[in-house]
């Protein structure tokens, strides 16, 4: 069974304020930086490789010039090419550091006491001397180290400093004449070392472990020193002996259809952690944790988008990445269709995804996002060929820091509450997002006093943002109030608009739209336009307008006063335009109305908005041919529920599924007619439809669904009990 971490759901009733409301208020940053960014000045290319020392960030590239923050591409240039030095407390150009070099720079690091900067890549000469792919700086003159020169025959890729010696590796296959293949260590006085681990591959990683008892490298090989080695090993520091590496067996072994390679490694006290990035559908590109002691796995996150770089700062793994689909074994992320996500962070303890949703881009010529980490202690520096951060300009270069009081959340939505009971008021409402803490504190405010009626804690993210529900009871018939809520993330607060005036019932209703409306849905289309419209209105409050097509409007409906609509072709479907991400809880209603010996898809969720979803989606409700009604969801198998035959009757019946975290029931008629539990479901984004999806695949889900009348199709955000959906079917 799937597990999700990043979810919370709460709702309060006015009985138990005084008792249960007793709040912890968030902290303001819930991971161990700000998503907001700090000021740093730009690049003009790629950035390939960053580290922090002597109180200056180091950064090496692609790009030939650097400018300020905030400056667009082409103005306020300084020429600079593949290496340049900011201030680490600013952010600002050091302009006393002025290398120039002949080409690209891959790799940059520092010595431990920061005295001294070693870089790598495809250069010949710095400074008009002779440097082969490799240098070393003098961090307080900024001037080339004289004796320094090892000479590198191709690309240096990464380094690695650990002590006086300083451990590289690339593509080159010789350093000073004698053979080095991918991999060699020098001394901190240029001699170069007899440590030579022989690798079939290239080197893209190279990392030591904080006590020096291991040298950890990755890339694409598959042997080294002759022994079968997945694209990472672990090496004796010294003789360059492979090591046993238990965890390595996290890497899949390369076949036809994919193949993986480590791309980052971060070692940090007694762990390691690598990044993947592979080739091929649903290739490994995760990242995952090893015991530097034991050399066992630790957890393995399964994410797929290319990482391209991983680091430790303050107790969270951050992780640079394409990251695309993380909704595998657990790991407590987004589905495939919700988007890219280029910047993540994780758990150190279980590599679950952690609550700090910064975003870049990606640009030319990788069309990568994030390509290199570093970090003084209590910041992150990124590099990459991305142009945005949090969709500003920013060009290769950003920085996220502990200062300010980090992101705040979201503004509220405005409050739609309902009265349709005597002295009652319902109000449902969705949790907004904050950017660097996912747990948030909500309240309640009533009137233009402001007085705080209940309060919420509440767990949201990007791509999950549940909702919350309150019944208030301490009002009177005919009272005129009004509602808004106030987040907070324990530094930050946001108020939302006030609702529009509430009158408090006198009598119940019984509107069928009004009894809707009261349970809070998070769609709702009524289907009532007229002939020759082609969007149908959702009535929810939350604009999910939706579109037809191949169906005819203006039917008799089931509500008295509304129309419904008919499909009257095979593929005949209304679509919500906004999609969602895998909903745990929910509930799906509508209306149905067929002839004998026909049936198909009544409402439910799909991957796709104009097409069919994979095999008809889930979460559905669909009609057998002999007028059997089916719910449908899918736990990784295809779980359904079915009511008596015979409701292909061409009269109107009421028709509802729910599932909650496990549970799905079946409604028909206001009747629960079957119940049991499931697993987790299925985890993607996706869109409500109305209508026609290709269900053949699930039991009895191959009937013709042609001129099947279909009205008052709802979503909820959670379950809703049998009370309230036998309302909904009395009140017709």
């Amino acid at each position: 069974m799937k597990r999700r971490w990043l979810v919370a759901r709460l709702g309060v009733v006015g009985a138990l304020l005084a008792t249960a409301l007793t709040p912890t208020p968030a902290q303001s940053i819930g991971a161990s930086l700000s998503a907001a960014d700090s000021p740093v000045w730009q690049t003009n290319a790629s950035v390939q490789g960053i580290t922090v020392a002597a109180g200056r960030a180091y950064v090496g590239g692609r790009f030939t010039s650097v400018r300020p923050p905030g400056s667009p591409a082409g103005t306020n240039e300084v020429g600079q090419a593949y290496l340049a030095a900011f201030d680490a407390a600013t952010g600002n150009l050091v302009t006393a550091f002025t290398p120039v070099l002949d080409g690209q720079v891959y790799a940059v690091a520092a010595s431990a006491d920061g005295s001294r900067l070693y870089v790598g890549g495809d250069f010949t000469t710095v400074n008009g001397v002779t440097r082969n792919r490799i240098a070393a700086f003098d961090t307080a003159t900024g001037e080339l180290v004289p004796t320094w020169k090892p000479s590198v025959s191709y690309r240096v890729k990464s380094i690695a400093v650990s002590g006086g010696t300083v451990y590289f590796g690339g593509s080159f296959g010789l350093v000073n004449g004698q053979d080095r293949p991918r991999l060699a260590a020098v001394s901190q006085d240029g001699t170069l070392l007899p440590w030579a681990p022989a690798i079939d591959g290239d080197v893209y990683a190279v990392d030591v472990a904080d006590d020096g008892s291991k040298v950890y490298a990755g890339g694409q090989f598959s042997t080294v020193n002759g022994t079968s080695q997945n694209t990472v090993s672990s090496l004796d520091p010294v003789s360059g002996a492979v090591l046993p590496f238990p965890a390595a067996a996290a890497v899949p072994p390369p076949n036809g259809q994919c193949k993986t390679r480590v791309k980052a490694i971060d070692t940090s006290g007694d762990k390691v952690y690598f990044g993947n990035g592979g080739d091929g559908q649903g290739c490994f590109d995760g990242t995952w944790a090893a015991d530097v002691g034991t050399g066992a796995l630790i957890w393995k996150n399964e994410c797929l988008g290319a990482t391209e770089a991983v680091k430790v700062v303050d107790g969270w793994l951050y992780k640079g990445s394409h990251a695309h689909d993380c909704a595998y074994n657990g790991t407590g992320g987004f589905p495939q269709g919700f988007g890219y996500r280029f910047l993540l962070t994780q758990s150190l303890t279980d590599g679950k995804l952690g609550p700090w949703f910064p975003n870049t881009n990606a640009g030319a010529p990788t069309e990568v996002g994030p390509l290199a980490f570093a970090s003084g202690g209590s910041d992150l520096w990124v590099g990459g060929d991305f142009t945005t951060s949090n969709g500003v300009a920013q060009q290769g270069l950003t920085r996220y820091t502990t200062a300010g009081p980090g992101t705040a959340p979201a503004k509220p939505a405005k409050l739609i509450p309902y009265s349709v009971q005597p002295g009652v008021v319902q109000i449902h409402f969705p949790t907004v997002v904050d950017n660097d803490d996912s747990t948030l504190t909500y309240r309640l405010l009533k009137g233009f006093s402001n007085t705080t009626i209940a309060t919420f804690t509440a767990t949201s993210t990007p791509w999950d943002r549940p909702w919350l529900h309150y019944t208030d009871t301490d009002v009177t018939p005919g009272e005129v109030t009004n509602y808004r809520v106030e987040v907070t993330d324990g530094t930050n607060t946001l108020r939302g608009n006030y609702s529009d005036p509430i009158t408090v019932a006198s009598t119940a209703s019984t509107a069928y739209d009004q009894l809707v409306g009261s349970d809070g849905p998070q769609a709702y289309w009524r289907l009532g336009e007229s002939l020759g419209t082609t969007t149908s209105v959702d009535s929810s409050g939350q604009s999910n307008n939706g579109t037809f097509t191949g169906m005819t409007l203006g039917t008799a409906g089931a509500i008295a006063g509304n129309t419904a609509a008919t499909v009257n072709s095979s593929t005949g479907r209304m679509v919500g335009e906004k999609a969602y991400s895998f909903p745990q809880q929910f509930t799906v209603e509508a209306w149905v109305k067929q002839s004998f010996l026909r049936g198909g898809r009544i409402v439910g969720f799909g991957n796709n908005r104009t097409g069919n979803g994979a095999n008809g989606g889930d979460r559905m409700l669909y009609m057998r041919s002999n007028g059997a009604i089916t719910f449908g969801v899918n736990d990784g198998s295809q779980r359904t529920l079915t009511s008596a035959s015979g409701k292909n009757d061409s009269q109107w019946h009421h028709v509802a599924g729910t599932y909650d975290n496990g549970t799905m029931k079946l409604y028909v008629d206001g009747v629960q007619v079957g119940s049991q539990t499931v697993g987790s479901l299925a985890t993607y984004y996706g869109w409500w439809r109305v209508g026609y999806d290709n269900i053949g695949g699930w039991p009895g889900g191959g009937a013709s669904q042609t001129g099947m009348v279909i009205d008052e199709a709802a979503v909820y955000p959670y379950a809703l009990d049998a009370a309230r959906i036998q309302a909904h079917h009395a009140a017709r």
